[in-house]
């Protein structure tokens, strides 16, 4: 009997508590139709707006991560943190292959801000350098009440990390060159660093150009169609998802606080 009544205790708490997160799921707001901004409290410029969702349709569109800037008015009573777990896993961000999205959620009226990493991104964005980006590139701004140039500014050291795991170029200098910012620290405190960086960039170009005459030379172009063909099939991801979320999930970590 007792047995019994413990057992129907667990399962009753069991299902009090999927049901407020069902509550909790249901009083957050659905996403925007542009999917990456959802600015609420009205504190990110247009212009800024405009860079941030044409860079996360390149990001996407290479790699399936999104990273997705929201501002509320209100918590509904929750921790931010809770908060932002509930609102990644409703709007699904990221893939749903890779779990790479990032979520930066931004309460004004509270100072309270927090940043939400999806499983699949936790071994780049690790909760020490989400802290640091916070603190150096973010809060400074913020508590200033310039918002949105924190946010901007957060937003370009996240991307930073996400390329250099993906070695790509999103080309954010061709989206909005005024808005892009390289915090590349190492190539800040070191100049060997960036001449060692350009050598190599070089040094890919000519072997590059040596696999191509060797290619088209003796092979006709069959190894560059064959890689292009590849790419064509298995890179990248569907267009038609470029704003609404991927089904990607939260992996907990982060970093966030008050200002």
């Amino acid at each position: 009997m007792k047995k019994r009544k413990i057992f129907l205790s667990i399962i009753l708490i069991t299902i009090l508590l999927l049901s407020n997160i069902v509550l909790a799921q249901n009083s957050l707001p659905e996403a925007s139709n542009n999917f990456y901004i959802y600015d609420e409290s009205n504190i990110i410029d247009k212009e800024v707006e405009n860079y941030i969702v044409k860079t996360n349709e390149v990001l996407y569109k290479k790699t399936g991560a999104q990273v997705v800037i929201a501002t509320v008015e209100n918590l509904n009573d929750l921790d931010i943190r809770e908060y932002a777990n509930l609102l990644f896993e409703k709007w699904g961000i990221g893939s749903k292959e890779y779990d790479n999205g990032v979520l930066i959620l931004v309460s004004p009226k509270d100072r309270e801000l927090w940043i939400e990493i999806g499983y699949g991104l936790e071994g780049v964005l690790p909760d020490g350098k989400v802290g640091r980006i916070r603190d150096e590139q973010i809060f400074p701004y913020f508590k200033e009440g310039n918002y949105s140039e924190g946010v901007l500014r957060g937003f370009n050291s996240i991307l930073n990390a996400i390329e250099e795991e993906y070695n790509i170029d999103l080309e954010r200098e061709e989206i909005n060159e005024s808005y892009y910012y390289d915090y590349n620290e190492e190539d800040q405190s070191s100049g060997e660093f960036g001449i060692f960086n350009t050598l190599t960039k070089i040094l890919i170009i000519i072997g590059i150009i040596i696999f191509l005459f060797i290619d088209f030379r003796f092979f006709n172009g069959w190894l560059t169609y064959s890689i292009l063909r590849g790419a064509r099939f298995s890179g990248g991801f569907n267009d038609d998802n470029n704003n609404k979320g991927g089904g990607g999930s939260s992996g907990g970590g982060g970093a966030g606080g008050k200002w």
